[in-house]
């Protein structure tokens, strides 16, 4: 039974919960018996993150209540004037399979916002995406969706893509509905959903994430795509009052550093989670960060501050006790060490308007 309501309770948003001892457990993931870290309550897996070889922050949560797919979306993007390499291809295709599999099991689909790499659209993408009306329909039919208001705290692109996609779906969703500064109940689980958070800087043309909280019981696990460090001063207080015992958040686009970003936004970033791991048990920091090969040196200082106060610094990957495995970072050497095949070479060197409607030709 679904109960929503736009107001928060105001226990919760005071913060004042205490932190319980807990411990972590392994917990198998459907036939590959992968192993997701877990509360005593509530089961976390990432299914698709840079750590695991493409652009995505999704994650599945559950508890005894219900199940809970974040962020259903998964895609490379173009670096070094190169297509990404066939490993990335079948990273992306297996992370798809793993989202769409994830997707049967969920009741629910939650959207922060309309960037690809978080959700998946309705249409073909053989190339970035790997998406299909097949996919998008596999995802999204039978769910409730918990999304991003595409009307208000959003840029014009997002508003254009979430307006197109909440079209495409309220066809075959159950319930669609906007959830920002929403509450919903699962029995003894309650998803929140804060005011939207800047996608990066407070005035950024990147527009506005929705973080999701997801509590049982004593237990909370804040999820915080996209908010690039954090750098700004109120999300970086709204997890502080939070306190999760579990935090997932994207880290900040090193790679553009220079080109895009200056460095004092980098500064405040490394602050911001030094501040954070000094205070919340345990954080995973993913998604633009490890889009550069230096990604484990920039987080040094962070780790520093996790290990001071006893607390865990991790990226996606290690929540399955796998080691980071990014890949667009290593683009460059992955086409000399792992050299392609001449099809796929002959491919990558088409013009776009002929290679967008061609997948790849990737040899096993």
């Amino acid at each position: 039974m679904l109960e929503c309501s736009n107001h928060m309770d105001k226990e919760m948003v005071s913060g004042a919960i205490s932190t319980p001892k807990h411990r972590f457990k392994p917990y198998p993931y459907g036939r590959r018996q992968e192993s997701a870290r877990v509360l005593a309550g509530i089961n976390v897996t990432p299914l698709a993150f840079e750590s695991l070889g493409v652009r995505s922050m999704c994650t599945l949560v559950r508890t005894k209540d219900v199940t809970v797919l974040l962020d259903a979306g998964v895609a490379l993007g173009p670096r070094f004037r190169l297509m990404p390499h066939p490993r990335e291809f079948r990273a992306r295709d297996e992370a798809r399979k793993r989202i769409e599999e994830a997707a049967d099991k969920a009741t629910i689909v939650t959207i922060s916002h309309y960037h690809h790499d978080h959700h998946t659209p309705n249409f073909v993408d053989p190339v970035w995406l790997g998406s299909s009306p097949e996919s998008f329909e596999r995802i999204y039919k039978g769910k409730i969706i918990l999304a991003k208001d595409s009307r208000r705290k959003i840029n014009t692109a997002q508003r254009r893509r979430g307006w197109m996609f909440r079209q495409a779906t309220e066809k075959f969703a159950e319930k669609f509905e906007a959830a920002d500064e929403g509450t919903f109940e699962f029995g003894k689980t309650k998803l929140r959903f804060p005011a939207p958070v800047p996608h990066g800087e407070g005035e950024s043309e990147l527009g506005w994430v929705l973080p999701c909280i997801v509590e049982k019981a004593k237990e909370k696990v804040f999820f915080a795509p996209d908010v690039q460090g954090p750098v700004v001063r109120e999300t970086v207080d709204l997890i502080l009052r939070e306190k999760p015992h579990l935090l997932v958040m994207g880290g900040p686009p090193t790679y553009l550093q220079g080109y895009r970003i200056g460095d004092e936004f980098f500064r405040t970033a490394i602050r911001n989670m030094e501040k954070i791991l000094g205070t919340i048990p345990m954080v995973v920091i993913d998604h633009h960060v490890l889009r550069d090969e230096g990604w484990y040196k920039f987080l040094e200082p962070v780790r520093k501050s996790a290990e001071q106060a006893n607390h865990k610094l991790l990226a996606a990957s290690e929540l399955l006790e796998k080691e980071p495995e990014p890949l667009e970072c290593r683009r460059q050497s992955l086409y000399e060490q792992d050299k392609p095949s001449k099809e796929f070479l002959d491919w990558a060197n088409l013009p776009e308007e002929k290679r967008s409607d061609k997948p790849p030709p990737l040899t096993t």
